[in-house]
């Protein structure tokens, strides 16, 4: 079985959440069971410098796109297990801009046009590389459209005509949500802009649209899968997921141990596994120091986490507070940024407790390794978690989760019982209710374990002993891609694209140019405005990938010009501009000849 697989993210090469974990590792799991997967994604500007041996394999593949032709180059390399990965180069719709989902806080910036030449330059793909997958994985709101655009348009003859598709939800809050002038705009067919299809609540919503049309559906746990058919859960699409709930399944995510392991972390000074625990005593000593928390043999708690109430951990400072109070040899870690009313709030208990509790507000993976490993006890939680990965890391640390019942978390904490003490198959901590009274309540009961050690330590035994590997996943969707399969001429999504296909077809396919656009040829040179005092500079050389050049930006309304080194690799560069201003760009060799010479633009003006 081949499978095409469509992410926006994949770690390490991009990242800002745990879309990118998923996609890092499933993939290489899946190849363990002999499935011939190739992962895609587009090339963004931070991702040219991580590439390994990346070789173009084609150059200027045509896509129709908001009403021309706008080709692609695609390139191939491996992520670090050996994974092969494509991935899309247009510079003018990927490499505009650094932040890969716009630049304005709860926005999806021009994720419209970027995510919409994602899907048309998806079902080109293949046939670029020269492979007929059996199966297209497409994965969040990113890549839905390719779905739908699949199923409903006159790609009969494409390699990927009979593939099945499987759309993953990994959060079900981001769902691609649109104006409808927008996507038009974006060239999507007036057809498809109807509501039912790719409207949904009067805006266009691409995850909607993929929803209707994948011929399966799967999220990241079983609990979740459930959790999304009602209301409080469903963001709006409950009532469409209902509908296909019988294609629906929940699939919880794996652990990549070749990454999360005590016994080989490089975060870690002192290493350990469940055989021998030493190390765990001086990664706990190790964090107090680094902490500044005063020696304790008592519990320490920690929390690593974005800080958002979605996480719970309002919750988690109220209960804390009161724990931090009652407790003189409690201590408490906590790592994470966000809500600056939960900042606020964290500074605030480090300053009242002091000695006892720290707050490290920042992103700092390596701090984050020794609070799993050094912690007794993890807090996580959460109002939601889709699947949730800190609960699989703690466990396999040797630090049990404190977790709400919700989700993933559900799904991979097994709740300490007397019943499930006495089988040796607990794991954690769970509870119901979304309050800071029912989270102290599960607290009482840990620390009343922590103190009787031989059962603490039957506790920490199982949690690190638990398989969590991404193994089990990857044979769920193997079997989930037999289904998708199966289902691709008869199942429900292909019943439904029949009945709302129009008589003629709802998009003529452009040929294939008979000459390079302009613009885009091997040799080009670009200026992009990202700002009115920001320029892009983007450029294509048909030289060695070592060679050194020279980038020369004339500000032509006061002849002043600034000059840089560059490689030819990089194919990219940033200058700070004025306003409404003229601008043009040269390269040159090293030694002053010129290579190339952009056209002039203007810089825009500011707005008010």
């Amino acid at each position: 079985m081949l499978v095409l697989f469509a992410a926006s993210e994949v770690h390490p090469l991009a990242k800002t959440g745990g879309l990118a974990d998923v996609t890092g590792a499933l993939p290489g799991s899946l190849r363990a069971l002999g499935l011939d997967v190739r992962v895609v994604m587009p090339l963004y500007p931070g991702v040219r410098p991580k590439l390994k041996n990346a070789r173009r394999i084609a150059e200027h593949v045509p896509c129709p796109f908001a009403g021309s032709n706008r080709p692609f180059h695609l390139l191939e390399s491996t992520l670090p297990d050996g994974t092969p990965i494509l991935l899309v180069e247009n510079g003018g719709v990927f490499e505009a801009e650094d932040a890969i989902y716009g630049v304005e806080p709860g926005s999806y910036g021009d994720g419209h046009l970027r995510f919409a030449y994602f899907a048309r330059a998806l079902l080109r793909v293949p046939a670029a590389a020269g492979f007929t997958p059996d199966i297209l994985h497409l994965n969040d709101w990113q890549t839905a459209l390719a779905a739908l655009l699949l199923r409903t348009g006159v790609e009969k003859n494409f390699p990927l005509a009979k593939a099945a598709t499987l759309l993953t939800i990994h959060n079900l809050a981001y769902q691609g949500v649109f104006p409808v002038a927008d996507l038009r705009r974006a060239g999507i067919a007036d057809a498809l802009l109807r509501e039912g299809v790719l409207l949904h609540a009067g805006n266009g919503n691409l995850l909607a649209g993929g929803l209707r049309a994948a011929d399966r559906i799967s999220t990241v746990s079983r609990t979740y899968a459930r959790e999304i058919l009602s209301a409080e859960f469903g963001n709006g699409l409950e009532g469409l997921l209902q509908h296909r709930a019988q294609d629906l399944c929940g699939i919880a995510n794996g652990l990549d141990t070749s990454v999360w392991n005590p016994a080989t972390d490089p975060h870690l000074s002192h290493h350990y596994d469940v055989d021998r625990m030493d190390g765990k005593t001086a990664c706990r000593n190790a964090l107090l120091a680094r902490a500044r928390l005063a020696p304790t043999d008592g519990p320490i708690f920690g929390i690593v986490s974005r800080l958002a109430a979605q996480k719970g951990l309002d919750l988690a400072l109220e209960a804390m507070d009161t724990v931090l109070q009652q407790r003189a040899d409690v201590r408490l870690v906590v790592l994470g940024s966000g809500e600056p009313r939960l900042e606020a709030g964290f500074r605030a208990l480090e300053a009242r407790h002091s000695g006892r509790a720290a707050a490290r507000l920042a992103f700092d993976p390596a701090f984050a390794s020794l609070v799993e490993a050094g912690c007794d006890l993890f807090l996580m939680p959460s109002r939601c978690e889709p699947c949730g990965l800190n609960q699989l890391i703690s466990m396999r640390y040797g630090t049990p989760p404190i977790v709400r019942r919700t989700g993933g978390l559900a799904d991979t904490v097994t709740d300490t019982t007397e019943r499930t003490l006495s089988d040796g198959t607990a794991t954690g901590f769970a509870f119901e209710a979304p309050t800071a009274a029912a989270l102290f309540a599960r607290i009482q009961d840990a620390l009343a374990l922590f103190a009787d050690k031989p059962r603490f330590a039957q506790l920490i035994q199982r949690g690190m002993s638990e398989d969590w590997t991404w193994k089990r996943s990857a044979q769920a969707y193997a079997a989930l891609y037999s289904e998708a399969s199966n289902a691709r001429i008869h199942g429900s999504a292909a019943r439904w694209v029949r009945d709302i296909l129009p008589p003629d077809p709802i998009e003529v396919e452009l040929p294939i140019l008979p000459h390079v656009p302009a613009g885009y040829g091997a040799n080009s040179l670009r200026l992009m405005p990202r700002d009115p005092e920001t320029l892009a500079v983007l450029w294509d050389l048909a030289l060695p990938e070592h060679a050194e050049i020279v980038l020369e930006l004339t500000d032509l309304e006061c002849a002043g010009s600034e000059r840089r080194a560059a490689r030819v690799l990089e194919r990219q560069a940033f200058f700070t501009t004025r306003p409404d201003t003229r601008y043009r760009a040269r390269l040159l060799t090293s030694g002053g000849q010129e290579l190339l010479q952009s056209t002039v633009v203007r810089t825009p003006r500011r707005r008010g």
